[in-house]
């Protein structure tokens, strides 16, 4: 099974990066999702997180998201705190996600913590998809209906451009149309199948 990792910052525009490609027959397993899944279903992780983090489930034993966000992007030791909780859950289940896609050229694990879980070392290479601030600002505030301040403090808790940069196999600049984006998908599809 061939993973290509896929990176970057909230707002950065992954998902719909990850979209073209799906569309061209790779499979996709993204940690984000397989982590709303944990916290809705694995009682474990949720009584650690409650226990780091005090009063974060609310009356049915549901994780309130946005209060435990507001405390990890607020403070880079609670961040690292709930990373060093949850990363081994996502791990294990994104991998039962990856045996279970099928007969696909690659998998592409879109992971926005992909190095800080070390799950980098999983991948046969690693795309980078970044923005401009300003750009994904407006994009966190559109898709996540937070204000300015919220959205900046999500970015400001994130590693920056330089970091993917140095790490990465292949950056993506999503600044432009959809039409850009769809042609640096295609460049980077047609590199990776030299390896097929």
């Amino acid at each position: 099974m061939r993973i290509i990792g896929l990176t970057g910052g909230s707002g950065t525009g992954k998902g719909t990066f990850a979209a073209l490609l799906r569309d061209k027959g790779a499979g996709w397993v993204d940690a984000d999702a397989v982590y709303r899944t944990l916290c809705a279903e694995n009682r474990e992780m949720l009584a650690a997180l409650d226990a780091a983090f005090g009063g974060v489930l609310d009356e049915n034993g549901a994780l309130d998201r946005p209060k435990l966000a507001r405390i990890v992007f607020a403070d880079p030791a609670k961040l690292r705190q709930l990373n060093e909780i949850t990363l081994p859950y996502i791990r294990a289940a994104s991998m039962d996600e990856m045996r279970a896609q099928g007969d696909c050229p690659f998998v592409l694990y879109d992971a926005p913590t992909l190095f800080e879980a070390g799950a980098d070392n999983l991948c046969e290479r690693i795309i980078g998809v970044l923005a401009d601030t300003e750009v994904r600002v407006q994009r966190i505030m559109a898709r996540d209906g937070l204000d300015e301040a919220a959205a900046r403090a999500r970015i400001g808790a994130q590693p920056d451009a330089d970091f993917y940069r140095a790490r990465c196999d292949y950056i993506v600049e999503n600044n432009g149309d959809l039409a850009d984006l769809q042609r640096q998908a295609d460049a980077i599809l047609k590199d990776l199948r030299k390896g097929d």
